[in-house]
């Protein structure tokens, strides 16, 4: 298999892991007395034990109590050593008060599947088949799923509903065994622990050069009681684990104390800002809307008819050149449709239409390098088409296609972090969501 993955189990900031260090010396050390002693029991016992960077189960026949020290010392080692064709751990060096990865993927030709929750990191799959009635499909805003995915510079960030913030970018200190390095693309997990779970991510935006996620509560499947978000927007660092409240001026004078719940931001065809705040009242709802040049300062009152119109997709002519050209063959061949394009030229998400048709949406990315650059759309059952001048200099899309999902999984964002492909998949029935996770692979253009 022409992938590897690789989890990085040293971080001396933390007391656990820096006693999970010093115990193959101390257990070792026990092993070879307890070996010694004429006094174990012959007794056989057969329990399978899982290595978790080999992936295979090792049956240890006529294991003795004095040898467990040796099976616990053995799987420590094994976490902390290298794989045979991979070049050993993420190394264990970070500058004081950085967050380390939570893994070092290596992708190849064959597709690393990753399977998100509600309750902590992702979950490697040996395949997407395992995904398959793996989780209850339940109405989206409570489901958790890749909500959004940003791009910056080389790397990608995504926001995980009722979870927390992923970021995938380009690992290259990872050293193999001739001494060079391998690369990778480090895996940070942010996680919201019990406060996220309650709430729904109804934005994810760049401010100031921060990815932020706007929080709202959604009460129109379950009425949880919760109180709304003290704070709406969040965003993360390298500095800490857990995301971090962020103050953003854009919903000032209508605070959550006073009832008003922000459950949408969107960045509208005419540059705007729109957004809406719902207050419940014993009668009716109260109901406002918003537009605003900039998130650093409240915006003015708008109508519904304006509100609604700045939710409709861009002209395919307002998008960049290179990025034009592959939505208009894309176009061409799925009958036209809309296309959700992630790219590190834009600030957020962006949404471009095509001429009649009514397809599904396209996820399409474009890395925004005007000499070298890259773009790819694909359909939701994985069917998609790229340009690529890293390639060879041809101005022609090419047909490509992603891994095969199983029936009702549909891929719903794709993006680059450094020469590593990743799209968003979910079990998908009407409005509601089931399994939900990310690929990853090397698709070597």
């Amino acid at each position: 298999r022409d992938s590897n993955l690789r989890f990085d189990a040293e971080n001396a900031e933390q007391p656990f892991f820096s006693l999970l260090l010093r115990l193959p010396r101390y257990l070792a050390l026990i092993t070879v007395l307890a070996v010694k002693a004429e006094t174990l029991s012959p007794k056989i016992h057969r329990r399978p034990v899982l290595c978790p960077c080999k992936k295979l189960w090792y049956n240890t026949a006529m294991l003795r109590p004095g040898f467990v020290p040796l099976v616990i010392c053995l799987l420590v080692s094994c976490a902390r050593g290298g794989n045979e064709s991979g070049g050993g751990t993420a190394p264990g060096f970070f500058p004081p008060g950085t967050v380390p990865p939570m893994a070092v993927l290596r992708a190849g030709v064959y597709p690393l599947w990753f399977q998100v929750s509600s309750d902590g990191p992702p979950v490697l799959l040996d395949s997407i088949d395992d995904a398959r009635f793996s989780a209850a499909l339940i109405p989206w805003p409570l489901a958790p799923h890749i909500r959004f995915m940003l791009a910056q510079k080389d790397e990608l960030q995504t926001a995980l509903n009722r979870n927390g913030f992923l970021r995938l970018a380009p690992w290259e200190d990872s050293p193999n065994s001739s001494g060079g390095t391998d690369g990778g693309i480090g895996l940070y997990y942010f996680s919201g622990g019990e406060f996220w779970r309650q709430y729904t991510v109804g934005a994810f935006v760049f401010y100031e050069d921060r990815a932020a996620a706007l929080l709202y509560l959604d009460d129109r499947f379950l009425d949880s009681g919760v109180p709304l978000p003290f704070s709406r927007f969040w965003t993360f660092d390298s500095k800490s684990a857990v995301p971090q409240a962020i103050d953003i001026p854009l919903f000032e004078g209508f605070p959550p104390d006073a009832g008003w719940n922000a459950d949408t931001l969107l960045p509208g065809r005419d540059g705007q800002w729109h957004y809406r705040l719902v207050k419940k009242s014993a009668v009716q709802p109260e109901i406002r809307m918003f537009r605003g040049a900039s998130l650093a300062e409240a915006g003015q009152p708008e109508t519904l008819g304006a509100f609604q119109n700045a939710a409709l997709p861009e002209p395919l002519s307002a998008a960049p050149a290179p990025l034009r050209t592959l939505l208009a063959a894309a176009f061409q061949a799925a009958g036209g449709g809309t296309a959700a394009v992630v790219s590190p030229e834009f600030k957020h998400q962006r949404f471009f239409a095509g001429n009649g048709g009514n397809t599904p949406p396209l996820a399409a990315f474009w890395d925004g390098d005007t000499s070298r650059w890259r773009a790819a759309a694909v359909l939701p059952d994985g069917r998609g088409w790229y340009l690529s001048f890293r390639a060879e200099p041809d101005t022609a899309p090419k047909p490509f296609a992603l891994p095969p999902l199983p029936g009702g999984f549909v891929y719903t964002a794709i993006g680059f972090a450094g020469d590593t492909l990743f799209a968003a998949w979910e079990e998908q029935e009407e409005y509601s969501i089931g399994a939900a996770g990310f690929m990853a692979l090397m698709p070597g253009w």
